[in-house]
């Protein structure tokens, strides 16, 4: 193969999978706003839908709203959120092993300026469902 055309194929693989990376980061991390978002007004059932069975099996819809309540308490409603952070895995404790997105949000609601939302979804069957959530 001609040195040219192969340096040419070697970037163009290379774009290709960056572009692959981005775009499944995208969707992993537009998957985690959207269960946030279904959190922040109260649609506990609707956020419990979205959820991996990880999350789902120890968790009834009803017990998801009370762990959430308890984290969140006295927080207030939410005023902006923006990403601070996001981590791969292929593993996580007590899971099997599987593509796992960590993001950290910056979150700011009326009683607490400076809160750190955790939540993680996975791939699972091509979709991107969340199996963790914790507030720092």
């Amino acid at each position: 193969m001609p040195k040219p055309f192969a340096l040419i194929l070697s970037a163009l693989l290379l774009a290709m999978t960056s572009y692959v990376q981005a775009s499944t980061t995208e969707a992993a991390e537009a998957a985690a706003l959207a269960w946030l978002e279904a959190i922040d007004q109260g649609e506990y059932e609707q956020a419990w839908e979205k959820s991996s069975p990880l999350l789902k099996t120890p968790l009834s819809p009803t017990m998801l709203q009370r762990v959430v309540t308890l984290a969140r308490n006295d927080l207030g409603s939410v005023e902006s959120r923006r990403r601070i952070r996001m981590s791969q895995y292929t593993s996580m404790p007590g899971a099997p092993r599987n593509d796992y997105k960590e993001f950290a949000f910056q979150t700011q609601f009326t009683n607490n300026q400076r809160v750190v939302e955790v939540v993680t979804p996975h791939l699972e069957e091509g979709t991107w469902r969340v199996s963790g959530y914790y507030v720092q």
